[in-house]
């Protein structure tokens, strides 16, 4: 854990800056987010688990009061009536004395009577089983034989049970009309006052099944979860949904276990699932109230919930980093700007400003360093323009040297030349000197044409020959077309000088010969003086323009400024290089622009 710190430490100054923002801004951003994300879809799913339970609980306390007030009713109409004296009194009558006019008068008087409690929403109806002798036990419809209630399931359990009475679910009901499967009945046995252990009647009180089925089936919120009640045995008595009844149906063991701890939902794994379960005995009845719902509903509806929170999450962690991606972008584009301008100037490129629109810090930066930009250039310019007038002070200086000490040596040949009564060599020393001295002056321009520099390199050579008995022998192989193009004056002269004095001269008494060659090089032109002197050692090559070697009178000097000068005036990829076998000659190459003459 500790080397993979160290090592995002290490990554971590390696990245690039927006790689740094749109990282920091994750961490910043995201990492609370899903933080946040995570604290509250744990928190909203406990409020939900817990909201669902208790109201779903809620609910089943609820429909479970209504169904016991209902039932109790139910119950309390049976109680009345099987202690009601009328009744009694009618049901212990002997039938052999018992008239038709009395029997038909009872009748009317008991189904007016029984009609009487049938007009609530809860009582479907009510049936009066009464002696078989009675004329109007066939009646069938408010009055049965006692006869057909010992042949039916219902009598047979209370009878079992060693009970007055009991809460039947369909199954136990013997058909009395085309709705009878859609009812339940409290069936109770009728006791003879004066002999308890006598029953004189039965009374079977029907209500319909969906007045149950109404109350269970508001219990659950959750579409999974269903109800259903059941008796003492296990019979069902109703159920909000038969499918969900065959897979979930839970045992009678454990619903009379759970049944203890009312109104509170129990978590069970039945049948490989985990299932909640809440049940509660009705009161006076045998039949339990049972509400079953898989915990799966719940983990359904709180996903719900979570896919909301994702989206959430999603849309606006997404939107921040948009957000933050764009500023971030925004901010390191500019800053990279100013970066590839500073690396420009690394190359000496000051003409690059930045466009900037915003008022900003960085704003401040980037028209700070237009500012410095616009300065260094003057300034640059300026020290250009001054080295440039040095250089130029320098040569001239130079060539102030050069001029008398040349002037010198040939003045003192014409003399020699005089003594000698050389009349005609007089002559043509004279005029090429002359003509020498009017091509250095050139009006006082700096500039020349390359063909008047080859002309006054020629005169030059021509005077030195006239001193040396011409052992120097000059070739121009200069391409006609660069003629017309412009050069530094004097650049040839020196370089020319150096290679009579310290090539050909350096020799002894041989003879030597120097080519001057000249050609375009695309936009560029290329002239070479080479020699076949004494050469240069390897050595003392790289020192010639660091002006480390130097002579008398100053022709090593005289090289160095004029690759400076060039360099001054075109740009460092111009001015003087050098290539030289020593014993065998030296190359002089000069690079400058082409410049072609105004005409």
């Amino acid at each position: 854990m500790k080397l993979k710190l160290i090592y995002k430490l290490k990554v971590f100054p390696k990245l690039k800056l927006l790689q740094k923002f749109l990282l920091s801004y994750f961490l910043l951003i995201m990492i609370p987010l899903i933080i946040l994300f995570t604290y509250t879809y744990t928190k909203m799913s406990q409020i939900i688990e817990n909201n669902i339970t208790n109201s779903t609980e809620q609910a089943f306390e609820q429909s479970h009061s209504f169904l016991s007030y209902k039932l109790y009713r139910i119950f309390d109409i049976s109680n009345a009536l099987v202690v009601d004296t009328n009744i009694t009194s009618i049901l212990r009558k002997d039938p052999k004395s018992y008239i038709l006019s009395d029997q038909i008068n009872d009748m009317t008087y008991l189904r007016q009577y029984l009609s009487s409690y049938e007009n609530t929403l809860d009582i479907y109806n009510i049936s009066l089983y009464v002696n078989d002798k009675f004329i109007y036990s066939g009646e069938n419809v408010n009055f049965h034989s006692m006869l057909k209630a010992e042949s039916s399931k219902w009598l047979s359990q209370i009878s079992e049970a060693n009970s007055r009475f009991l809460w039947c679910p369909s199954s136990y009901l013997e058909s009395m009309d085309k709705n009878s499967d859609e009812l339940l009945a409290l069936t109770k046995t009728i006791k003879n006052p004066d002999n308890l252990s006598k029953d004189i009647g039965y009374i079977r009180i029907n209500f319909k099944k969906s007045m149950v089925e109404d109350i269970i089936n508001k219990i659950n919120s959750i579409d999974e979860g269903f109800s259903y009640i059941q008796n003492s045995k296990g019979v069902i008595i109703v159920a909000s949904d038969n499918d969900k009844l065959l897979k979930y149906k839970i045992s009678t063991d454990l619903i009379k276990e759970l049944s203890t701890d009312k109104f509170k939902l129990t978590k069970k794994s039945i049948y490989g699932e985990t299932l909640l379960v809440d049940t509660a005995l009705i009161d006076k009845t045998d039949w339990y109230i049972v509400n079953v719902v898989p915990y799966k509903s719940f983990i359904s509806k709180i996903n719900g919930q979570r896919i909301y929170l994702i989206l959430i999450v999603i849309i606006f962690g997404g939107i921040s980093l948009a957000l933050a991606f764009y500023f971030a972008k925004s901010i390191n584009n500019r800053i990279s700007k100013v970066v590839e301008g500073m690396r420009g100037v690394h190359v000496d490129n000051l003409d690059e400003f930045i466009e900037n629109d915003s008022e900003d810090e960085l704003g401040e930066l980037i028209n700070n360093y237009n500012y410095m930009i616009s300065k260094m250039s003057v300034l640059i310019d300026e020290q250009y323009k001054s080295g440039k007038e040095v250089k130029n002070a320098e040569l001239k200086a130079l060539q102030a040297q050069i001029n008398p000490h040349f002037l010198y040596n040939t003045l003192d040949m014409i003399n020699w030349m005089s003594y000698k009564n050389m009349n005609n060599e007089i002559s043509t020393a004279v005029k090429s000197l002359a003509k020498f001295y009017k091509l250095s002056l050139n009006k006082g321009k700096d500039i020349v044409s390359i063909e008047d520099e080859l002309a006054h390199t020629s005169l030059y050579v021509q005077i030195q020959n006239m001193r040396y008995n011409n052992r120097i022998t000059l070739n121009l192989q200069v391409d006609d077309n660069i003629y017309n193009h412009l050069i530094p004056k004097i650049t040839l002269q020196p370089i020319i000088e150096n290679s009579i004095n310290y090539g050909i001269l350096g020799k002894g008494n041989e003879s030597g010969i120097i080519l001057i060659t000249g050609h375009f090089d695309n936009n560029d032109i290329i002239l070479q003086v080479i020699d076949d002197g004494i050469g240069i050692e390897e050595d003392k090559i790289n020192s010639i323009l660091s002006n480390e070697v130097t002579s008398s009178n100053g022709s090593g000097y005289g090289l160095n400024n004029i690759n400076q000068r060039l360099k001054l005036s075109y740009g460092e990829s111009y001015g003087l290089s050098f290539k030289s076998i020593y014993g065998c000659g030296t190359i002089v190459e000069i690079k400058i622009p082409s410049m072609e003459q105004n005409t």
